[in-house]
């Protein structure tokens, strides 16, 4: 069988780890001296660890932040996400490199704050030979059945369900 020019992988479910894994993959490419982007639909530009390594070790990675932070904080989260979806429809069309990252794409999906057909035909009709991870919980069954490679990262215990909030360097 004859490999795809490019795949689509998602990591998926309810447990912590779905962005990790993404940007295990953005290492793994670096290594290959690809081009990558990461776009992260659902996050702030408050300091995370991830950022702040892309932008002192790797500057040539585009990281960008789409969102407005948690989904259950106020904010026009809808408005963030579509505005943060032309930028990904930019860059699935016109971004010369080897992968892209659309982290909590999944999240606006599941939301609503996104329209899924647009998302999905996007992703079809992506630039030839760009490869893309989608992260985030409540992905619909449309875009794991367009994956190549899904992966359920699910929770069996977190710190937060004894009350202790994410700490940083592991969570953020």
């Amino acid at each position: 069988m004859t490999p795809p020019e490019s795949f689509i992988y998602v990591f998926t479910g309810n447990g912590k780890g779905k962005t990790s894994a993404a940007l295990g993959a953005v290492v793994r490419a670096l290594g290959w001296d690809w081009r990558v982007a990461v776009l992260q639909f659902m996050k702030s530009d408050r300091d995370t660890g991830e950022r702040l390594f892309f932008k002192r070790f790797f500057p040539q990675v585009l990281f960008e932040d789409l969102g407005l932070g948690r989904s259950c904080k106020p904010g026009e989260h809808k408005a963030a996400a579509q505005a943060g979806w032309l930028r990904a429809a930019e860059l699935l069309q016109k971004f010369d490199g080897e992968l892209l990252v659309l982290d909590e794409l999944n999240v606006t999906l599941g939301k609503g704050y996104l329209e899924l057909p647009a998302v999905l035909q996007a992703l079809r009709e992506r630039r030839a030979g760009l490869n893309v991870v989608v992260t985030g919980r409540y992905a619909p069954p449309e875009i794991l059945e367009l994956a190549d490679l899904v992966s359920s990262i699910e929770e069996v215990k977190h710190p937060f369900q004894s009350g202790i909030p994410a700490q940083k360097g592991l969570d953020w």
